[in-house]
């Protein structure tokens, strides 16, 4: 707190001696002052509230993720993670060897294919080779 004042004439002798265009002067140039120091102020306050409402929104989704990386630990920790991965690969192996057996079928009928295709082409062969025989026969026979 300021301390009082004895006396008052020094106050007044210095508001005294300026005239009042100085004194409105004065006042403009304190109230400019005044009002630049508001916007400043609003100016900070706004600026420190968007930092605020930034670092608040920043806070939330650090929580969230590491809520989620919690989570995350606690079923590696808790080995339901292997346990279902190790399901999963007797589920892929089972599948795996079913292939396997599946393309051996294939192999196998392939080959049944491929004998049998030369089984037809060796019976048309014989076939024609008949059919030739018979038509010289008959040729010779009309020939006769």
């Amino acid at each position: 707190m300021l301390a009082p004042l004895k006396d008052r004439n020094l106050i007044e002798r210095d508001t005294d001696c300026r005239t009042a265009a100085e004194l409105h002067a004065d006042n403009a140039a304190l109230k400019l002052r005044l009002r630049q120091a508001r916007q400043m102020q609003k100016r900070t306050a706004t600026l420190s509230t968007r930092k605020l409402i930034e670092l608040t929104n920043e806070k939330q989704r650090l929580a969230e993720l590491n809520l989620h990386l919690q989570k995350r630990l606690a079923e590696l920790e808790s080995g339901e993670t292997i346990v279902a991965l190790g399901q999963q690969l007797m589920s892929i192996r089972q599948e795996n060897d079913e292939l396997l057996e599946a393309a051996k079928c294939v192999w196998f009928l392939d080959r049944t294919l491929c004998a049998a295709r030369r089984e037809c082409e060796r019976l048309a062969r014989e076939r024609d080779n008949a059919l030739d025989c018979l038509q010289s026969r008959s040729g010779q026979r009309l020939d006769d």
